[in-house]
């Protein structure tokens, strides 16, 4: 079904602003593959001290897993945007693209914006009572705002909500508008 000529330009500026938060989060996304990078770096320098210099430490070991939850968060909605996420595919390979689009559409919009959604939200106590106590390491000279970590669980859960929402109005205004290019190209 083609969009009426009066729709067209609130269309195209909701698609453009759409593709420019898509763009977005592959921002996001590249810049978490570098923290990917620096872990690898802090890894090796880590391994490093604590067998030819027999030195640790515990505030290191811990800044590496907080860094490792931060891109595992934020690298699943950047996943997401890229179209790269876990999917059936020995059955969605047969489909149509048509029925390819509306499954992504039901999938993004139904299953996946209210799941994270609701998994952002379980987790806005735990994050909470952790930011009341001021949680910090139990271990001794471990990182002492452990709060902040684990405000990056809700967060995450939020990305790909809020990838899904635009993925799926993407997905959804293509297919509403046919093959417009000028729809499907944000142009």
């Amino acid at each position: 079904m083609e969009t009426d000529r009066g729709s067209q330009p609130f269309v195209l500026g909701l698609v453009r602003c759409l593709r420019g938060l898509d763009r977005g989060m592959e921002r996001l996304g590249r810049a978490t593959a570098w923290l990917t990078l620096a872990l690898v770096l802090m890894v090796a320098g880590d391994v490093l001290f604590r067998y030819v210099w027999h030195v640790g430490s515990v505030a290191e070991q811990e800044l590496q897993w907080h860094l490792l939850a931060v891109i595992a968060m934020i690298s699943a909605s950047y996943t997401f945007q890229q179209n790269e996420h876990v999917r059936v595919d020995i059955f969605y390979q047969h489909y149509s693209p048509r029925a390819r689009q509306i499954l992504d559409i039901i999938i993004s919009l139904l299953i996946v914006v209210p799941s994270m959604l609701f998994l952002a939200w379980m987790c806005l106590d735990f994050v909470y009572q952790s930011w009341s106590l001021n949680e910090g390491s139990p271990d001794p000279g471990g990182l002492p705002a452990r709060y902040v970590i684990k405000a990056f669980v809700p967060l995450g859960f939020a990305l790909v909500a809020w990838q899904g929402i635009v993925r799926g109005l993407i997905d959804l205004i293509t297919l509403m508008a046919g093959r417009s290019s000028e729809v499907r190209d944000g142009t």
